[in-house]
């Protein structure tokens, strides 16, 4: 049930990743990335190098089969040596291709392949798991090759970037989508189990079959009698645990999911507006406007005119 939550909140929000550069890179060479509102990430195809983040002190040696993320966008410096001064800065939220390019550095020193690019998403709307990634997700690879479970999407990713192929940028913009769902996935995994907050309330068996259960079916008439009933429990003590645990109370979490679902929804032109309202539980469009412009301070005409605007 975990799991088909997070699939839930990763389809509603919409994964919109790139990959923006291949680099083939000869030391010395240093490049700065400016920080950017986009999860970034690497991955260390051959070779290795150097990350020094923005504000932190010390560097950290990556090596060949390693994977990073910078979950909250963070600028960063890879270099082939510590310490090294940027030759160049890379500005993500503007100068990014619109397909993946070959960069390549001349020099004499040891050779580094990069992959680099970005993890994006239409409707984050402040949801918990964004707040909940560490600044720094960092995958070790093994003897220099990415660890069993994202070998098979690494190898495919790095044979098709940048390689030119018909297809090949809708092909990369996929599997970057699978290796996001992996890297949270793994992640997720590696928690202990004295994991607290939404993470927790996900492994906890009753609240997070509560959670899955307004995930999977936000259109019931759910009310917190009817998931306590479905999670065992009285009503005072779900409510008690669902509020403590998951940070907010169950009918909050449902009004906030059931929005972020509309808003998706929203940006599908063959769904009137009194279809959405059914789908995500409510009656009548004009409960449904009533509540989005509550959550979300906009008409959801408003919005869906909005996302045409930011489509064209």
């Amino acid at each position: 049930m975990p799991m088909d939550v997070l699939t839930e909140i990763l389809d509603s929000l919409q994964l919109r990743s790139t990959v923006y550069c291949r680099a083939e890179l000869h030391a010395p060479w240093s490049l700065q990335f400016a920080p950017t509102r986009a999860a970034t990430f690497h991955v260390i195809d051959c070779g290795s190098c150097w990350l020094q983040i923005e504000g932190q002190e010390g560097a950290t040696q990556l090596t060949g089969g390693d994977l990073i993320v910078l979950s909250h966008g963070a600028g960063h410096i890879l270099s082939a040596t510590p310490g090294a001064a940027p030759f160049t800065t890379i500005y993500l939220d503007r100068d990014i291709p619109a397909t993946c390019e070959v960069r390549r550095s001349e020099g004499g020193g040891a050779f580094t392949t990069l992959l680099c690019g970005l993890f994006d998403f239409a409707h984050d709307n402040g949801h918990p798991l964004f707040t909940l990634l560490p600044p720094l997700i960092h995958i070790k690879g093994e003897q220099g090759r990415a660890i069993a479970s994202l070998e098979a999407t690494l190898t495919f990713l790095a044979s098709e970037a940048g390689s030119g192929r018909a297809g090949t940028n809708t092909i990369v913009r996929r599997l970057a989508d699978v290796l996001f769902i992996q890297v949270v996935r793994s992640w997720i995994e590696s928690l202990t189990d004295q994991t607290g907050g939404w993470l927790g309330a996900l492994r906890d068996p009753q609240i997070g079959y509560s959670l899955g259960m307004i995930h999977r079916f936000p259109d019931r008439e759910w009310t917190v009698a009817l998931l306590a009933s479905e999670a065992t429990m009285s009503r005072s003590a779900f409510a008690a645990r669902f509020t403590t645990m998951v940070g907010e109370p169950p009918l909050q979490y449902l009004t906030r999911w059931r929005m972020r679902l509309a808003a998706r929804l929203l940006g599908r032109n063959d769904l009137g507006l009194h279809e959405i309202a059914q789908r995500v539980g409510y009656e009548s469009d004009v409960a449904l406007s009533k509540a989005f412009k509550r959550e979300t301070g906009v008409a959801p005409g408003a919005y869906r005119r909005q996302l045409a605007t930011t489509a064209n």
